[in-house]
């Protein structure tokens, strides 16, 4: 009896040095998820070299298996989306701390862009009465809560033949490419790598970038270690598979997304009187 006790002992306590030693890096993914590794995995490699740890990538299965990952605390640390940023922390309102927010060069990045085909008749809000419209996922800040609220303003949603969600913003951009659907609302990022088929009919104001955060209960000696790191990193190698206008990342706090949370609840009591 002694000896099972003492080898569940010794495998419990091998299991908790593993845990403690891999951390799980969580992600939002807006485009297909091996590209969204693809674009992190840079990034994940030198917060290794910074921490000493082992960190590995996962996604969940879409945006709202990942808010519920972030919030449960199944992902240690990650790169989450405000919008899905502000759904955790209502749902778990301590569950997580902000490392970083990403900094662009022009600090004006950060916005949607409601795009129809090149050389479409739709060229403003106005054209989009009796057309198709197609939005990315129903939690994502730039391809439906600020879209969507651009829409409601102009009092253009209701004139929509219809609309739907596709899930992420590049599979947006190529519905409206091949003709499957009018228009759609995607990030600008997104619209930029499709600029040969791809206009630009509104574009949104500026918010604030995407977020590194940890789970609340990751010691703090490692998230420490981890924000200095993002705080110091210049490398362009690193940042530009991340966003070609990203160059580094800074300090923010849940203020800064105070404006966005008001447009969310404007969308959400908006769709619920509907």
């Amino acid at each position: 009896m002694k000896a099972l006790i003492t080898i569940f002992l010794v495998f419990s306590l091998c299991k908790s040095l593993t845990a403690h030693d891999t951390l799980t890096f969580g992600v939002i993914s807006t485009v297909e998820v091996h590209l969204m590794e693809k674009k992190l995995t840079p990034l994940i490699k030198y917060l290794e070299k910074k921490t000493n740890k082992k960190i590995v990538f996962q996604s969940g299965y879409n945006y709202q298996d990942t808010i519920n990952k972030f919030a449960d605390g199944t992902f240690d640390i990650g790169f989450i989306g405000p919008s899905p940023y502000i759904k955790v922390k209502k749902k778990q309102p301590n569950a997580l701390i902000i490392l970083a927010k990403l900094e662009n060069i022009d600090n004006n990045s950060f916005r949607s862009v409601i795009i129809s085909k090149k050389g479409s008749s739709i060229r403003s809000l106005s054209d989009l009465s009796n057309k198709s419209f197609a939005f990315g996922s129903p939690n994502s800040t730039l391809s439906y809560y600020v879209p969507m609220k651009m829409l409601i303003d102009e009092d253009k949603l209701k004139s929509l033949e219809k609309y739907n969600f596709l899930g992420r913003h590049d599979k947006v951009a190529q519905y409206v490419i091949i003709g499957k659907y009018d228009a759609g609302a995607i990030k600008k990022s997104v619209a930029d790598k499709y600029v040969d088929y791809l206009q630009n009919i509104a574009t949104s104001e500026v918010y604030p970038d995407f977020l590194i955060v940890a789970n609340s209960k990751v010691e703090q000696e490692i998230t420490t270690k981890i924000q200095e790191a993002l705080l110091e990193l210049r490398d362009v190698r690193v940042l530009k598979e991340i966003k070609t206008s990203a160059i580094g990342f800074q300090k923010t706090n849940e203020d800064e997304y105070k404006e966005l949370e008001l447009v969310m609840k404007k969308v959400d009591d908006y769709m619920k009187e509907e």
